[in-house]
């Protein structure tokens, strides 16, 4: 279903029942990516998964901050009639839930983190990170969605998921695939990582439980959330083993067992 938030027009998918699970992807992903994962989960809970800006059914919004889509996400919580949710994100989705909880913590009961990072610590940091994404979407805008999808599917990042079926990789291609160029675009110089606010200082102002969740051979994100545990008050932190960045595609059923225990303690 579509919501006009802000005068953007966002594409949520809002099914069952219970206490509110928000579900956030991650870049070139869309609501389809916890598919997996909530067709194991164990409890009832109502799952909101929102297609973020430049993203899926969303598509192309123009360049949205890291801060407006907060704004607008905010007003979303109006819309649906939340006051308070637990909000899940996977890696730029990560980042946009760990931004929400620490623009507007009073509407974040819980925090699932998987994958996620606070940003950039420094401004050098921040501008080598804004030129490389600048490349990335030149990439897009002048070689087209296809060469941008074989080349992002093959960094290392993502090298673990050589090991999914054929199946999977091919589904997960065709998520990529079918994003709109543009949206994308638009997306590496709104909510980038170099873009985005740090929350490294602000890591100890989170209140509510957060827990975070890595896989054992990403081991960038294994040191990133390492120095988060121990800066966020309420953290609790599992390593999923043979897993990489994306969990809940090479590991389903055990992110789903994750997200249940998340949801009832």
């Amino acid at each position: 279903m579509r919501y006009t938030i802000n005068r953007r027009s966002y594409w949520v998918e809002d099914s069952g029942t219970g206490f509110p699970l928000v579900m956030l992807h991650g870049f070139t992903g869309s609501t389809r990516t916890f598919d997996e994962t909530c067709a194991a989960l164990d409890g009832d809970y109502r799952l909101i998964k929102v297609d973020l800006p430049g993203h899926g059914r969303t598509g192309p919004l123009g360049v949205v901050t890291m801060e407006q889509f907060c704004r607008d996400l905010d007003a979303l919580f109006d819309a649906l009639e939340l006051e308070r949710a637990a909000v899940l994100g996977y890696s730029l989705g990560g980042r946009a839930a760990l931004s929400f909880a620490a623009l507007y913590p009073e509407r974040v009961e819980k925090l699932l983190l998987e994958s996620a990072s606070p940003g950039l610590e420094t401004t050098d940091e921040q501008l080598a990170r804004q030129a490389k994404d600048k490349t990335l979407a030149e990439m897009i805008r002048d070689k087209g969605i296809d060469t941008f999808v074989s080349y992002w599917e093959n960094i290392p990042l993502f090298r673990t998921q050589d090991r999914l079926s054929q199946q999977a990789k091919t589904a997960i291609r065709e998520e990529r695939l079918a994003q709109d160029p543009g949206g994308l675009w638009e997306s590496l110089l709104g909510m980038g990582t170099g873009h985005q606010p740090s929350w490294w200082e602000r890591m100890s102002d989170l209140q509510m439980d957060v827990q975070l969740v890595v896989g054992a051979l990403d081991e960038k994100f294994c040191r990133i959330n390492d120095r988060m545990e121990k800066r966020i008050p309420e953290a609790s932190y599992i390593v999923v083993e043979k897993a990489g960045h994306a969990i809940h595609l090479e590991k389903p059923k055990i992110f789903a067992k994750i997200v249940d225990g998340f949801m009832i303690k």
